[in-house]
């Protein structure tokens, strides 16, 4: 009996020293650094537009820390502002292809449209993929013709020069950027005095 009480003593003992204080630090350490990676891989897919991954990212701290201010805050940003976001990361997207040369002379809207998509999918190893949709039910952009003559430009300030001189707008939607044409009476902005435009 002598033997089994020493025994259960000597196990109760052990298993206080193993939830030691310095044990519990480091298992909260632990836990405070893996949210803190998250959090950290969370806003790093938000600032590279995938929002999917950012979500899931911050329901992970949440998941340790139930009340992280921060990763709750970023998910109700995400779920609030979705089609914004994806509206800015595909006009980012766009802004980060250069298109080495530019020569169109007295071409379609369409036809200029279809070079620039074929550049930007050559330009950007078929990472982006922009989808136009022209949208021109009273023939706003019969007649209209494109000029241009540029080196090492961004896609999308070559989209708005393109845009600008057939007289239409730009719609940035979530799956395809719409081209429109302007209301009659209005006329388009000028383009950059830096740019080379020949018309």
């Amino acid at each position: 009996m002598k033997n089994r009480t020493t025994s259960t003593i000597v196990a109760l003992v052990l298993c206080a020293c193993a939830f030691t204080p310095s044990t519990i630090c480091a298992e909260t350490d632990t836990r405070a650094e893996k949210a803190r990676s998250l959090y950290q891989m969370g806003m790093v897919a938000i600032n590279e537009g995938n929002f999917d991954l950012a979500k899931t990212s911050f329901k992970e701290v949440l998941k340790i820390y139930p009340n992280h201010p921060q990763a709750r805050r970023q998910l109700i940003y995400i779920s609030t502002n979705r089609n914004t976001l994806e509206i800015g990361r595909r006009k980012a997207a766009l802004s980060k292809v250069i298109i080495p040369q530019v020569n169109l002379d007295k071409a379609t809207l369409q036809e200029a449209l279809e070079m620039l998509a074929l550049q930007v999918e050559r330009e950007s190893n078929k990472k982006v993929l922009p989808n136009f949709i022209v949208q021109d039910p009273t023939g706003g952009f019969k007649g209209r013709t494109v000029t241009l003559r540029l080196s090492r430009i961004p896609a999308e300030t070559m989209l708005r020069y393109i845009v600008e001189q057939a007289n239409g707008n730009i719609r940035f939607d979530n799956h395809a950027i719409v081209i429109t044409p302007r209301s009659k009476g209005t006329v388009a902005t000028p383009p950059a005095k830096d740019s080379i435009l020949v018309k």
